[in-house]
C-alpha cells in the first residue's frame, strides 16, 4: 500500500495541474481608440514579411479612415505541378492624396501563436 501511495499522490498532483493559459486577444485588436489595425497570417518569405504585410495593411485602413482615395489591385497566380503548390501575388496600390501626408507609428504589436496571425496597431502622428 505504501509504495503505491507515492504513485497515487504524483497522479492527482498532475491531473490537477492547470492547463496552459492561451493569452487574451488585446481589446484594441476590436476596437481601436485611435488608428487603424492590420493582420497577417503566416507569410511565405517569414516573419519580416508578415509583419510589413500586416503594417501596409494597417496603414491603408489609416489612409481611408482620413478621406485618401485608396484604389488596390491585387493579382494572385496559383500553379500546381506535381503536387506542388506555388502561389504568387503582385499588388498594385494607387493613392490620390490632395495636400496631405499620411504619417502612421506603430503603437502596438500582438502575435496569436496558435493561428501564427500578426496584428499591429497603428495610429497617425
Amino acid at each position: 500500500m505504501y509504495k503505491i501511495l507515492p504513485l497515487i499522490l504524483t497522479f492527482l498532483i498532475t491531473a490537477c495541474g492547470s492547463e496552459p493559459v492561451k493569452p487574451a486577444k488585446p481589446d484594441w485588436i476590436n476596437n481601436p481608440v485611435q488608428g487603424a489595425v492590420g493582420s497577417s497570417t503566416t507569410h511565405v518569405r517569414g516573419r519580416h514579411y508578415q509583419e510589413d504585410l500586416a503594417i501596409s495593411r494597417a496603414r491603408e485602413k489609416l489612409a481611408a479612415q482620413l478621406g485618401i482615395e485608396i484604389s488596390m489591385i491585387q493579382t494572385i497566380k496559383e500553379r500546381v505541378v506535381n503536387d506542388k503548390a506555388y502561389v504568387t501575388s503582385d499588388k498594385k496600390i494607387d493613392q490620390a492624396i490632395k495636400n496631405k501626408e499620411v504619417k502612421a507609428h506603430v503603437r502596438a504589436t500582438w502575435h496569436d501563436t496558435q493561428r501564427d496571425e500578426l496584428w499591429v496597431w497603428v495610429y497617425p502622428i
